[in-house]
């Protein structure tokens, strides 16, 4: 896996976030650190844990025209996005890297998708943007670096 990259604002005792009352939170640190542990947990289906750690009102975004595409709001739409994600095509992902910032963390990778009907492939270069509070995601959006190539790889799944 790539080096993490912190966003060179400087945040109060050591990157950690402030609450009204002047105590640090989550640092930047934690939060990739947290992301990194979300994606152990969905490719280990540790569903518990993703519960755990998405925001109830979590709102996730993918782009694209296919079987998947769509804003998934609620945590229970996004875990049900991702257990018919998963029957449909199994993801491994290359990390190239994690980066943080104060509210948010970027994951670039290379993900290859396995079709689970037909055992074709598709590979491509991926951006997936984490917008974290008080260490649970609220929002997500992920982009394929070749959408129109993904979706016509789903053509035809169920």
């Amino acid at each position: 896996m790539g080096g993490t990259v912190y966003h060179p604002r400087i945040r109060a005792a050591f990157g950690g976030r402030q609450r009204a009352g002047g105590r640090a939170t989550v640092s930047v640190k934690e939060d990739v650190e947290l992301v990194r542990r979300g994606y152990e947990a969905f490719i280990a289906g540790d569903m518990v844990w993703l519960n755990e750690h998405l925001h109830e009102n979590i709102v996730w975004h993918v782009p694209g025209h296919n079987l998947l595409s769509g804003i998934h709001r609620g945590r229970d739409s996004v875990v049900a996005f991702f257990l018919r994600s998963v029957k449909i095509a199994l993801p491994e992902f290359d990390f190239h890297d994690f980066l943080g910032s104060e509210d948010h963390v970027v994951v670039l990778a290379n993900t290859t998708w396995r079709r689970q009907d037909n055992g074709e492939t598709f590979t491509d270069r991926t951006v997936t943007v984490f917008h974290l509070d008080a260490g649970r995601a609220i929002e997500v959006w992920s982009l394929e670096e070749d959408q129109n190539g993904f979706d016509q790889f789903l053509e035809g799944a169920a």
